[in-house]
């Protein structure tokens, strides 16, 4: 598909006029932007172990708020991203509610254990972050990854959710033995850390995002300083093993057993859904094959938006949640 000529000049100044982020000083994971202030909670894990999840809270500092008789947001990013991706929906949605989001593990500035990192083990870590602040019921939103980690949470627990809202979720796509197998070896351990500056910012421009703004080009500076961290070396042990983990805990085979009430939203020009090398095909395809499995389930297709549709639209994907939970 052709690029629009207004993106294609955005992309081309910024390429000229955007300083070398990888010739700038590290930045800590502490320094990432969210959306309202960072605060900390140590996770109980197995045994005596802890994590320490970093998140956000819209309710911080005050007994109550908007929506107090309502379950709240709960927000699960996607692979190799972090709590600042959801910088359009923090504070929309907490006009209404209470708005809950956590980096996960090995992600933004929460702790990088030694762990598996599968959708069944990052399902109980928020599970037990939830627990540990005293949540019982929510309102579940995922996107990629976080929404295969979503889905894999509402079936091994429905009676703590809600509802569930899926952002180009990962997990209704699936795979074959030979293209799991060459995807797991591609993203080893150190892979991310291999990326230089000029493919980032075109993987950022071609794939991960269709809209291009001062948003997205923080996000890559944060992700290029963040490189010669040595929090970043667990964060690429983090990405290898999500990936595989996403391959081996499939959940489409188990969809029809999902019993909260669902919103899928796609964007109708998503580059990473489906697959363009194993798969091929239709985003609308994959997105009407969720809808099919999932027995409660409302559709969104946004016009033009990518895989982070959230970002790409901002103003389309939160008038759906909001009017989904109104329902």
């Amino acid at each position: 598909m052709p690029m629009h000529p207004a993106r294609l000049a955005w992309l081309a100044a910024a390429a000229a006029c955007m300083p070398k982020y990888s010739e700038m000083p590290p930045i800590t994971p502490e320094a990432l932007y969210t959306p309202v202030p960072m605060t900390r909670v140590a996770v109980p894990l197995d045994g005596d172990t802890t994590v320490d999840i970093a998140m956000m809270d819209t309710w911080a500092g005050a007994e109550s708020g908007p929506g107090a008789d309502q379950p709240p947001i709960v927000l699960v990013h996607g692979l190799s991203s972090y709590m600042g991706f959801w910088e359009y929906q923090v504070p929309v949605l907490a006009q209404d509610r209470r708005v809950l989001a956590l980096d996960l593990p090995g992600y933004g500035a929460s702790d990088r254990p030694d762990a598996p990192y599968t959708p069944p083990w990052y399902a109980d870590v928020v599970v037990r972050w939830l627990d540990s602040l005293g949540v019982e019921e929510f309102v579940l939103v995922g996107h990629s990854m976080g929404g295969q980690i979503s889905m894999t949470l509402a079936l091994e627990h429905p009676e703590r959710v809600d509802r569930l809202v899926l952002a180009a979720p990962a997990g209704i796509e699936t795979f074959d033995r030979g293209a799991a197998d060459w995807m797991k070896n591609y993203w080893h351990e150190e892979r991310a850390t291999h990326a230089r500056e000029e493919e980032l910012r075109a993987t950022f421009s071609t794939l991960v995002f269709n809209r291009a703004d001062e948003g997205v080009e923080r996000l890559l500076e944060e992700r290029v300083r963040m490189a010669t961290t040595p929090e970043f070396k667990g964060t690429s042990v983090a990405v290898s093993r999500s990936v595989a983990g996403m391959l081996d805990y499939p959940v489409a085979h188990r969809l029809g057993a999902l019993s909260v009430p669902t919103l899928l939203v796609f964007g109708t020009d998503d580059r990473m859904i489906p697959n363009g090398v194993f798969t091929g095909g239709r985003t609308r395809s994959v997105a009407e094959k969720g809808a099919r499995l999932i027995p409660d389930c409302e559709l969104v297709m946004l016009d033009g938006a990518g895989h982070t549709v959230h970002h790409d639209d901002p103003v389309g994907f939160n008038t759906a949640v909001r009017k989904f939970l109104a329902r």
